[in-house]
């Protein structure tokens, strides 16, 4: 651990002076520790009540882990950051590497988005790239952080960890089950200490439980697989409910979970059942850390840059969810709980206001503006022009734009 340290605080040193950002390397174990805070001078600044620096920084780390050792995420003021996680040999979550804040695409949209003056003049700092180079840099990342733990990044976290050391004291586990008359009370009693030590993000002393937990279950279970998967499926029940009392987001939870119901059909031996559920807790205290406020963010801003983009087209709620990687009753959730507008109504406004810049262009005729701006119908566009300005295009144009 000590070395993996030493050289991810060095290289966040050298990536930081060569891209003219800031970078800095998150170690999550034994607490949550910022190892360089060269990004203090605007985060300080910031003012935005919803994000906690560290919080935001551990959500991209834990997206990252994730998503196969890379993750490119808004914070809650609309600012891009970038993410690759370091696990040790064994596949434990020790931290990750970060790149952010930088503005990515049109700083104008970016400052849009924000009122107050101090905080424009310190983003107008910040470098600004395109979505090109912010996708290299994500690559260059995850190499690095591979390089430097010596191991592959893994799909959230299979093998947490060392499978055998792991099996060897699920077994020793077992054998004391079986020297020990079996108390009908222990799966009640130890569910709820389990619970609670989840909701602590309590990771060592969750890790000892669901080993007497596992092997509790494996000797009342009498190696019957089938036996020890519905066992299993209802420990699981549990390890969601405190993740959700803990702070995870509900919804996510239960897609997470139909995910693992699948799997679990497919395991075939009791060895790696025991990795999986294993593998599954620990994506749960993840989970339980709140990561509510900035998730909303990170899909608000990601929904917002692909309308920005794409607006000319037809754009589709199924568009959106499949760019996101989220379902469309959830984007379309988060979008109104935040906006404080439905997500159709937003694409309507956007497109209005690319439209103003058309419409005083005495060049492009009124009826192309509507659909050079993504509305297949011109007597609808008028429509909705209206409604948000008061004014009909033509008389807009009429008037040089002063409503």
């Amino acid at each position: 651990m000590e070395l993996i340290e030493e050289n991810a605080t060095k290289l966040c040193e050298h990536i930081s002076a060569m891209c003219n950002a800031c970078c800095t390397f998150l170690k999550t174990e034994p607490s949550l520790t910022l190892m360089q805070d060269n990004m203090e001078w605007y985060c300080n600044k910031c003012m935005n009540e919803t994000c906690k620096k560290k919080n935001t920084l551990l959500y991209g780390c834990s997206e990252a882990y994730r998503w196969n050792g890379k993750y490119v995420f808004y914070c809650p003021q609309g600012l891009t950051f970038i993410a690759s996680p370091l696990a040790n040999e064994n596949g434990s979550l020790l931290g990750g590497i970060l790149l952010g804040p930088i503005v990515m695409g049109d700083i104008e949209d970016t400052l849009s988005n924000i009122s107050n003056e101090e905080l424009h003049y310190n983003i107008r700092k910040l470098p600004v790239w395109d979505t090109v180079k912010v996708r290299h840099a994500e690559e260059v990342l995850a190499a690095i952080t591979k390089s430097i733990a010596g191991t592959s990044h893994s799909m959230y976290g299979s093998f947490v960890f060392e499978q055998e050391k792991m099996l060897s004291e699920l077994y020793r586990m077992k054998d004391e089950w079986q020297t020990t008359a079996v108390d009908c009370d222990f799966l009640i009693r130890s569910e709820k200490n389990l619970y609670n030590l989840i909701m602590a993000q309590d990771k060592e002393g969750a890790q000892k439980l669901l080993n007497e937990l596992l092997g509790y279950i494996y000797f009342t279970g009498e190696s019957d697989i089938s036996i020890i998967k519905a066992r299993l499926l209802e420990l699981l029940v549990q390890l969601s409910r405190a993740a959700i009392d803990a702070g995870a987001e509900g919804q996510e939870i239960l897609v997470f979970n139909e995910n693992n119901i699948k799997r679990i059909e497919k395991i075939t031996s009791i060895e790696e059942l025991s990795v999986w559920i294993t593998g599954i807790m620990q994506r749960f205290i993840l989970h339980s850390f709140d990561f509510a406020k900035v998730k909303h963010s990170d899909i608000l801003y990601k929904t917002m840059q692909y309308i920005k983009a794409n607006y000319q087209a037809k754009i589709t709620l199924e568009d959106i969810a499949s760019n996101i990687y989220l379902s469309r009753s959830y984007i379309c959730r988060v979008f109104k709980e935040e906006m404080g507008e439905t997500l159709f109504s937003y694409i309507n406004r956007v497109r209005v206001e690319k439209s103003k810049t058309l419409i005083l262009n005495e060049a492009v005729s009124l009826a192309d503006v509507g659909s050079l701006c993504g509305f297949e119908d011109q007597s609808y566009f008028s429509k909705v022009f209206k409604n948000i300005t008061d004014v009909s295009p033509k008389k807009y144009r009429d008037r040089r734009g002063k409503i």
